[in-house]
């Protein structure tokens, strides 16, 4: 009997929303394009009526009784994705369960998957290309001893090409971006190229400012605030090897790197890096991945490590490196805890306590600078009638809405829609109508009152409506033309303004209570990252940390910079309730307009996925729920969850629902 006859066969990632599990679809290479296609090429096939783009994923033979559609053209003479980028999207969507063409989406610009010309015209340069681009003279810095240890540390696994894992666990203001610079050194003599990935969009400029006076004219930035045309010219030269460091947010960790050697993430911890939009990646794990398959050193730099990484730095499977100290013998500030409920016994009801007044008061008087955090924009957080008690929720999701002063409306933080404040209540008619809570918007209106000459400023999201704005407000508070800052997060990490004497924490309680096994972290990482942008400088420094709850330990163990006491702690609820890193989390989410039928959908699925574990013996997997999501209605579709809890989840991976109205959420933060 004579062999089957093969012949060769691509697996394509079609540009098309299909809803396929897998998103890759086999076509038949034509003869005229076999050994030319390689995987990464971009090409051209059909699908159903139309012709659509796609990304060869993998190349394969296949017999040639298969009726399989031809690729109808090649679109690139090179594969626009280098190979370990492909198996780096392959990794993607594997782990986060998501078809492979959602994860190319997230990967390839837009003007890099649909233009085939590679020369982008700019009609404008966005201020940090150009903060990139230029020439400035370095600062000398000469490492202090435990931050030349690290780096001769982390130096010896650059020289021999082994793909470790460190975590740079040093305080606020120890150094840490002085080490990643200096093994940046390092890496580019060799001819290597670096990443650097920063939690948030605001603090890319700071950063680039710096990495850019020390390698002049060898960066590029990936970063959302510019424009597609600037985006897909700075992704081809970094494809193209002419940039040697890359930094940007989470989304730069699928930079095309081709000799990438070292990935540095500041802040690790950030809750910022893990992408809530399909796919739901977390850069840190991608990152470990990527520096695994290329031979690269993984550097995760933190003041608060997450538990999961420090816990896996305890147990040996990631180095642990200290930087115990701030840089030149600067001490941590001291940070007092000021009981609110006191503040109301005392009759005083303004948001600001009478010492953190006091503080800033003297701050001024000394012409120094002060940052108040509180993590909630707006003037107030919701609208009450105190006749019915009913708060005015969105019409649209199960949230109350926020009174914005410079909208004069009430707005919604999670669909965006807008309503003007009601002059008597939509339920009972009363005229009663009150605002409660406190956004940004109303500790700016009260340092205002209770500073007249202050220079205040804000920065929250309301406030970043151009790509520039969070930079400009931190060159008007490093050139002294501001006093007062007052922000949400946005102001928590990166800042270095050695003027700042006064740092307020107005509510520390403000994500203590969500229904999230991880906020007591967040809380308690939030807390030492503000207190840390006190006392960059000479002059003494303070923190104040306003709460309602100061016997909590994350508020206890924050007063005093104490993270390993705050991680004992907290690493034993952990182990009690078994959340990560002592268990996985799957969360599957269901979404519909019709309530009882979300519900239904839920359950049903709730009872195949109980129906798989037990079907394979899998006892150590525990499904919770259906319950009603934290976000119980959300543009108008009302959410149900299935949450799934134990040791290696993707073993049910088939028997998790998906389709239109799902949605999986793997290692939920």
């Amino acid at each position: 009997m004579a062999p089957e006859e093969l012949r060769p066969i691509a697996q394509v990632a079609v540009e098309a929303r299909v809803g396929s599990q897998t998103g890759l679809f086999d076509y038949a290479v034509p003869e005229a394009l076999s050994g030319l296609i390689e995987v990464g090429h971009r090409v051209r096939v059909p699908f159903g009526k139309r012709t659509v783009t796609g990304f060869v994923y993998a190349l394969d033979r296949g017999p040639t009784v298969l009726e399989l559609k031809p690729i109808e053209a090649l679109l690139d003479a090179e594969p626009v994705l280098p190979s370990p980028l492909v198996e780096l999207a392959g990794f993607v969507a594997a782990h986060y369960l998501v078809p492979l063409d959602e994860v190319i989406r997230a990967i390839v610009p837009p003007r890099v998957r649909a233009v085939v010309k590679r020369s982008v015209k700019r009609r404008r340069q966005s201020r940090i290309l150009r903060q990139a681009a230029e020439v400035s003279a370095p600062e000398a810095v000469v490492l202090e001893p435990a931050q030349e240890a690290a780096r001769a540390r982390i130096a010896i696994a650059l020289t021999r090409h082994e793909s470790e894992v460190f975590l740079l666990h040093g305080v606020t203001g120890s150094g840490k971006t002085e080490v990643y610079l200096a093994l940046l050194d390092q890496v580019l003599a060799g001819g290597g190229q670096g990443l650097v990935l920063v939690p948030e969009i605001a603090l890319t400029p700071q950063t680039v400012g710096r990495f850019a006076a020390r390698f002049p004219g060898r960066l590029a930035v990936l970063h959302s605030a510019l424009t597609e045309a600037e985006r897909a010219a700075e992704w081809w030269r970094i494809r193209r090897g002419e940039a040697d460091i890359v930094i940007g947010p989470r989304a730069a960790v699928f930079a095309p790197l081709p000799r990438l050697r070292l990935i540095a993430i500041d802040e690790e911890e950030s809750s910022a890096f893990k992408q809530d939009r399909i796919p739901r990646y977390h850069a840190p794990t991608v990152a470990r991945w990527l520096a695994e398959r290329t031979r690269s050193v993984l550097v995760l730099g933190s003041a608060t490590p997450s538990v999961a990484t420090y816990a896996a730095a305890l147990a040996g499977r990631e180095h642990l490196l200290e930087l115990p100290h701030r840089a030149q013998g600067r001490p941590l500030p001291p940070v007092t805890i000021i009981d609110m409920r006191a503040e109301i016994a005392a009759q005083h009801f303004s948001p600001l306590s009478r010492e953190l007044q006091a503080a800033i008061g003297g701050s001024l008087t000394r012409r120094e600078q002060s940052i108040l955090f509180l993590n909630r924009r707006g003037l107030a957080t919701f609208v009450l009638c105190r006749d019915c008690g009913q708060a005015r929720e969105c019409q649209h999701c199960s949230v109350a809405l926020v009174y914005h002063a410079s909208l004069g409306r009430l707005q919604c933080h999670y669909c965006g829609s807008t309503e003007p404040l009601p002059r008597v209540c939509p339920a009972c008619g009363s005229r009663y109508i009150k605002s409660f809570g406190v956004g940004t918007e109303r500790i700016e209106q009260e340092v205002r009152t209770l500073f007249p000459a202050a220079r205040v400023l804000r920065l929250d999201r309301d406030v970043m409506k151009t790509p520039d704005a969070a930079d400009l407000v931190f060159d008007q508070m490093r050139s002294g033309e501001a006093d007062v800052l007052v922000g949400t997060q946005l102001v928590a990490k990166g800042l270095d303004l050695p003027n700042v004497t006064t740092v307020g924490v107005v509510n520390a309680d403000t994500s203590l209570h969500f229904p999230d096994y991880r906020s007591s972290e967040r809380t308690f990482s939030l807390l030492t990252q503000v207190a840390g942008r006190a006392g960059r400088g000479s002059a003494a420094s303070q923190v104040f940390i306003q709460t309602y709850t100061p016997d909590h330990p994350a508020i206890r163990h924050a007063r005093y910079h104490d993270y390993r006491g705050f991680y004992r702690e907290e690493r034993a609820i952990r182990a009690q309730y078994r959340f990560p890193p002592y268990a996985e989390l799957i969360v599957a989410t269901y979404g519909h307009r019709d309530e009882a039928r979300a519900e239904r959908e839920a359950k049903t699925a709730a009872e195949h996925v109980s129906a798989t574990i037990a079907l394979l013996n899998l006892g150590d997997i525990e499904v919770l729920g259906p319950s009603p999501a934290f976000l119980y209605r959300l543009k108008d579709e009302f959410r149900f969850e299935v949450t799934l809890k134990g040791t290696d989840l993707h073993r049910v991976a088939d028997g998790l629902p998906r389709g239109r109205g799902w949605s999986l959420d793997v290692d939920p933060m």
